[in-house]
């Protein structure tokens, strides 16, 4: 039987090789998503994976969605809100999460690999996209 260090030793070891191999990943993402950035002039935000799986992206990079994308989404939202239908408002979500969705590329074998590993990756997009296209307060100094 293993002692207590030993299993501590080989746990800190896959700890290791899996923060090396995201940390490798997390850079292929930044690069492709750079290029993209200087490819087409628009800057894009980025959202990070809580997890890692190897060969898939930990990076997701989505673009601010256009004034009629968004009306869209908030159209298709006050609809399923006064028919209290949440399947609705989530179909919502998860479109404009789609359109705003930059990389991995649409129809691409990246995209599917980090939609099966990370299965809210659209929902967490959609919201993040909002909060772009909306905004915030500022607190403004007492005096």
């Amino acid at each position: 039987m293993a002692t207590i260090e030993e299993i501590e030793k080989r746990r800190a070891e896959r700890r290791q090789s899996h923060d090396t191999a995201r940390a490798a990943q997390e850079l292929a993402d930044l690069e492709a998503i750079d290029a993209l950035e200087a490819a087409s002039g628009e800057p894009l935000h980025t959202m990070t994976a809580n997890g890692f799986k190897a060969g898939v992206a930990v990076k997701a990079a989505f673009r601010a969605p256009s004034a009629i994308e968004y009306k869209r989404y908030c159209d298709m939202v006050g609809r399923a809100q006064q028919k209290g239908d949440a399947g609705a408002r989530f179909k919502a979500q998860e479109l404009l999460g789609e359109v705003c969705w930059v990389y991995p590329a649409p129809d691409s074998d990246g995209r599917k690999a980090m939609s099966d590993a990370f299965p809210g990756v659209l929902i967490s997009l959609a919201i993040e996209a909002a909060k772009v296209a909306e905004l915030r307060g500022e607190d403004e100094g007492k005096g």
